[in-house]
């Protein structure tokens, strides 16, 4: 089986159906999360995953959403505030199945990233959601806030050694993927108008042995929190 997995989606649904058109046929199709919030049709969206049956992986947006369904004291912005109320018992049930990853074989799917020190033999949910979240790590390997001052800090795929698999994951947006020995980051920013990326699978035994297929932004819908790097 082929298995093809998306970048960030964030309610760029048109840009997702032009990209769906050129993916093989019959394949196992994955998000690795962040349907939501920031683009133009995000409930849309996630519905469109729901009907057409795509498994996603837990992100950091669909999980915000989630724990203020919960009843947690979650503080949402403008564009949240409008779209949590149009979510329905049924998209929170699809929300609730996400996983925070997904293994087969040598293939590892997350939302973030991961540290060195971080394994994923059934962690304890704090640490969990740090997949949600990982962008930079300082020198002993540990989680560092987005806005931190650590001047030796680490993007965590340059130093990720590799002991959890290939990793494929979003969170993190960049120009065009970004491919190391032992990971790919397939966030290309569609919702601030660069491109929508997937990288397709052949064989999860054999994940380094993949293609980038991609779409350009129809527009730009939405500012980056951080410039794409």
């Amino acid at each position: 089986m082929t298995y093809v997995i998306y970048g960030d989606i964030h309610g760029c649904l048109e840009e997702w159906e032009d990209l769906r058109s050129l993916i093989p046929k019959n394949s196992f199709e994955i998000c690795v999360g962040d349907i939501l919030d920031k683009g133009p049709y995000a409930v849309e969206a996630l519905r469109y995953a729901q009907k057409n049956r795509i498994f996603s992986i837990m992100g950091n947006h669909e999980y915000k959403h989630l724990r203020k369904h919960w009843g947690r004291n979650v503080i949402l912005d403008d564009d949240q505030q409008r779209i949590y109320p149009q979510l329905k018992k049924e998209d929170f049930e699809y929300i609730e199945s996400m996983p925070f990853f997904l293994k087969m074989n040598h293939l590892t799917v997350i939302h973030a990233g991961i540290s060195n020190k971080l394994y994923l033999n059934n962690p304890k949910l704090n640490l969990m959601t740090l997949l949600l979240f990982m962008r930079d790590v300082d020198e002993e390997g540990k989680f560092l806030p987005l806005n931190h001052n650590n001047p030796n800090a680490s993007f965590w795929a340059d130093v990720y050694n590799g002991h959890e698999g290939f990793i494929v994951y979003g969170h993190s947006p960049f120009q065009e993927p970004y491919i190391k020995r032992n990971s790919i980051g397939i966030d290309t920013g569609c919702v601030y108008g660069n491109k929508l990326s997937a990288v397709v699978i052949p064989n999860t035994l054999k994940p380094w042995e993949n293609e980038i297929i991609q779409v350009n932004a129809r527009q730009k819908y939405a500012e980056p929190h951080v410039p794409l790097r």
